[in-house]
């Protein structure tokens, strides 16, 4: 109930003095606030009602509505301190977890070590030269020459297994190509089938047999 409410008004109210539109005006309120209502019948069940009676009931309503007022603000301040506390809980766990998230990410860096690999590059052929061994019936020479033959057998070398020398003997054909190229020093069966290679798939030669010396360097 409002306190602007003084007894007297009720009174007068109950009495029937006030004006048509404060009694209206009475009525509506007393019907919007249970509490000027019950203090109105409470009022009309009492034949003789002194002022020291009134002022008595006015500060008990007054002591209630305190009261509640008091409940209300009492509960609103304690779940916002509530509310503060929980926000700073939070806070303060993220601050420790962002804390502890540094921390093992700087002991858990890996040691970052310096790892030396030695590659072992093959030996490569820098060249190969063929000089002809001269002896009887050995007439067999390159068709376009020594100086070219060796130009030759220069590029296209290709990916000789070991440096050496060998002697090779062979046949030469009527078409003018090396058959039956051997040698007889023992030399490795890769180097000798390069040899081979180069001598039958190259220039034609003239003659009918020949004795080479290759140095592969």
């Amino acid at each position: 109930m409002n306190d602007n409410y003084h007894i007297i008004r009720i009174q007068q109210y109950l009495n029937g003095t006030l004006s048509r539109e404060e009694m209206h005006q009475m009525e509506r309120e007393a019907l919007e606030d249970p509490l000027l209502n019950d203090a109105i019948e409470g009022y009309r069940l009492q034949n003789k009602v002194d002022h020291g009676r009134l002022s008595l009931l006015q500060q008990r309503l007054a002591a209630r509505i305190e009261g509640q007022q008091q409940e209300r603000h009492t509960f609103y301040f304690g779940w916002q301190r509530l509310g503060v506390a929980a926000t700073a809980c939070v806070l303060m766990v993220l601050v420790l977890v962002l804390l502890w998230m540094r921390s093992h990410t700087t002991h858990t860096t890996p040691t970052e070590k310096e790892v030396v690999v030695e590659l072992t590059v093959p030996e490569t052929i820098a060249g190969i030269h063929a000089e002809p061994v001269m002896g009887e019936g050995l007439d067999a020479y390159p068709g376009t020459g020594w100086e070219q033959f060796n130009t030759y057998l220069a590029e296209n070398k290709g990916n000789l297994p070991i440096a050496g020398k060998l002697v090779v003997t062979f046949d030469v054909d009527p078409m003018g190509k090396p058959t039956a190229v051997r040698t007889l020093d023992g030399t490795s069966a890769s180097l000798l089938a390069n040899v081979q290679r180069l001598l039958q798939e190259g220039p034609l030669w003239k003659g009918t047999k020949g004795k080479l010396t290759i140095s592969v360097e």
